[in-house]
């Protein structure tokens, strides 16, 4: 069976399957190149179409997420580019859904007028899957863990901020939900843009807190967001109330922005822990996996992984919205059959769109760039980054979700503990921002502490780790400044070519890591093709690019 499975809010993205494997999962952001791209994913449906013909008539079944986005589809509401998330019509539907108890009539009515405005609009009919049963399916059908317990956390979606899964034979059962006027993503959003940078981009706010002292802005900070009594509710103060907040505003402007941030991340994650923590409790289950947007922060995941009742943890690869065309895919497979799918573990991500060599020396022709094509194109690599040059590599199908995992991938050797500040200024970034590791997979005990509980998610970028003393030593260009990093672990069989890149670096330094960022310019989303990244390349004055089979030098 053929599913066809979009996601038209923020993230927009589509994922098409074939019974249980998948054939495509992509962002819409990645064609548009427009970061966060919401509205119907058109794209990815060319793509979609072109590649394996395959559209919204042929496809068997086709399914979505979030019927009340269909707001989002009505002229002036959400112009094309705008997220003011926590703008007019954002607040009026928090309210309203705050107001409807019966929140599955208000579930029931907006897929009515979605489907009926779907159908006028696509002239076929969609099936419905609730935004964080989607996000539960997304994790624990690729966790390969027989029972877990899913928790979904994110802004909001379909009415709630976040909700409980008990998982096991293959489905997700609910069990409790926080409505989304208790919004875990709310109160970390409205900090984030607080502190002046877009409410999607929380990551700023993570990195910049390993830089302050928690204490001066805790007791100002944990007024904003705690924990119910019970374990199962979140209890927010909405900050968008500016009229009525000016003088909280006014308290938190005293602090330095290192302060505010980490103390938002500590009031962050004592109160995440406690619910994720009753969670497992009121279950029974020791292994946890994790989606929704919240989990896209790597030093919560690091702390629940910590936990003493966790065996095994798992977050999805695209935790964010861009994984909810995915999972709405895997529940419907789920929920449609006697015999569900069992739950596999995802070997890898290389969901998107591959090019052509035709299609490769094309862009660069067009970019005027001269080119070779060597013999050895991994220990070309190698060679450039042992001089201290840094190299630019796409390569193979594009990777699904936010992470570059080395088809999309800017490189640069580890042990230059500059490297954060120029390379930063380069690509146009914060320069507070860590980059992050790929290490070989047979020596991560040797660079971070506790791998064991989430190996499966080191492989995706997912969860944060303490650094050993010979990491700290050997690859500072990778270690934050709190001791942590965010690493990608590879294995051979399944990228031989990155691997052997690490591999030849190891075996001339003794270093079995490589500093991993993605391909892209600050603002913008990580390249796609292969026009994206001769622009890119040219834009960050980057030294040598790795484009398919072609070597690009930089003089």
């Amino acid at each position: 069976m053929k599913v066809l499975s979009v996601h038209e809010d923020s993230n927009s993205s589509l994922a098409l399957l074939s019974d249980s494997d998948v054939l495509f999962a992509a962002a819409e952001e990645r064609f548009t190149r427009n970061k966060f791209q919401h509205g119907f994913p058109n794209r990815c449906l060319e793509h979609v179409r072109r590649t394996f013909g395959i559209g919204l008539d042929e496809a068997d079944v086709v399914v979505a997420g979030n019927p009340h986005h269909f707001l989002a589809r009505l002229p002036g509401l959400l112009p094309d580019g705008e997220h003011d998330f926590f703008g007019p019509v954002h607040r009026a539907y928090l309210s309203f859904q705050h107001a409807i108890p019966a929140s599955r009539v208000l579930q029931a009515a907006t897929r009515a007028v979605s489907s009926t405005a779907f159908r006028a609009r696509y002239g076929r009919k969609v099936r419905f899957v609730d935004h964080h049963t989607a996000h539960a399916y997304s994790a624990y059908s690729t966790a390969g863990f027989p029972q877990a317990v899913a928790v979904s956390a994110d802004n909001m979606g379909d009415g709630y901020a976040a909700k409980v899964f008990d998982c096991t034979g293959g489905r997700c059962r609910e069990l409790y939900g926080s409505r989304a006027i208790r919004s875990p993503g709310q109160f970390y959003g409205e900090i984030t843009q607080l502190l002046g940078f877009h409410c999607l981009m929380a990551g700023k706010v993570t990195g910049l807190a390993a830089y302050g002292d928690w204490r001066p802005a805790y007791p100002v900070v944990s007024r904003l967001f705690s924990l119910s009594r019970d374990g199962t509710d979140f209890d927010v103060f909405p900050m968008w109330k500016r009229r009525r907040n000016r003088g909280l505003i006014a308290e938190l402007s005293r602090f330095s922005p290192a302060e505010v941030a980490a103390a938002t991340q500590k009031r962050f994650e004592e109160v995440m822990v406690g619910y994720v923590r009753h969670a497992l409790q009121a279950t029974g289950r020791r292994r946890l996996v994790l989606a929704g947007g919240i989990f896209g922060n790597v030093k919560l995941n690091q702390r629940l992984q910590e936990l003493a009742e966790v065996d095994e943890l798992f977050v999805h690869p695209a935790m964010s919205d861009q994984g909810i065309a995915f999972g709405a895919a895997k529940a419907l497979l789920a929920q449609d059959t006697s015999t569900p799918p069992q739950p596999a573990a995802i070997e890898h991500v290389f969901f998107g769109p591959d090019y052509s060599e035709e299609e490769m020396g094309k862009a660069l022709e067009e970019g005027k760039l001269q080119y070779t094509r060597p013999g050895d194109l991994e220990r070309c690599i190698v060679d450039e980054l042992l001089q201290g040059r840094t190299v630019a590599r796409f390569h193979g199908a594009m990777e699904y979700g936010p992470r570059a995992l080395g088809h999309r991938t800017i490189l640069h050797r580890p042990d230059d503990p500059t490297v954060n500040d120029w390379l930063n200024r380069k690509l146009m970034r914060s320069e507070f921002m860590p980059f992050a590791p790929v290490t070989l997979e047979e020596h991560a005990e040797d660079c971070y502490a506790g791998v064991d509980k989430a190996r499966l998610s080191a492989r995706f970028m997912t969860v944060c780790f303490d650094c050993t003393d010979g990491m700290r030593k050997t690859a500072p260009g990778v270690v934050h400044v709190d001791g942590t990093a965010r690493p990608q672990l590879i294995r051979e069989k399944l990228d031989p070519g990155y691997y052997r890149i690490v591999r030849l670096f190891q075996e001339e330094t003794g270093i079995p890591t490589l500093i991993n960022t993605s391909f892209n310019m600050h603002g913008e989303p990580i390249v796609c093709s292969p026009q994206d990244a001769v622009r890119a390349f040219v834009a960050g004055r980057l030294d040598r690019l790795a484009l398919g089979p072609f070597w690009v030098e930089n003089r």
